[in-house]
């Protein structure tokens, strides 16, 4: 058996490499798909929130169900909102 040269190898592993990019992209894309569909079942291409305000929200529902566990940000976008987009509760009941 002969055994294949360094460089070989290497273009092997990039496109494995380049393959496992592509399958991660894909299913990022799925998530991102399944993800907007409830957004907009949910109304939230409805609210006039700006892009950072939105992410701010997420990010503070994220931190819930993570049992309250901080994510850390070094520009602080990721700090939620207090008491919401105006203070209230939500009222559609979920």
């Amino acid at each position: 058996m002969v055994r294949k040269t360094l460089s070989e190898r290497r273009a092997s592993k990039l496109t494995k490499l380049d393959e496992l990019k592509s399958q991660i992209a894909h299913m990022e894309e799925i998530a991102a798909m399944r993800f907007g569909k409830l957004a907009v079942r949910a109304g939230l291409v409805e609210l006039n929130l700006s892009e950072p305000e939105l992410l701010r929200e997420l990010f503070a529902i994220a931190a819930r169900f993570r049992n309250g566990s901080e994510i850390a940000a070094s520009d602080g976008a990721h700090a939620p909102l207090q008491g919401g987009q105006d203070g209230k509760e939500a009222e559609h009941g979920c």
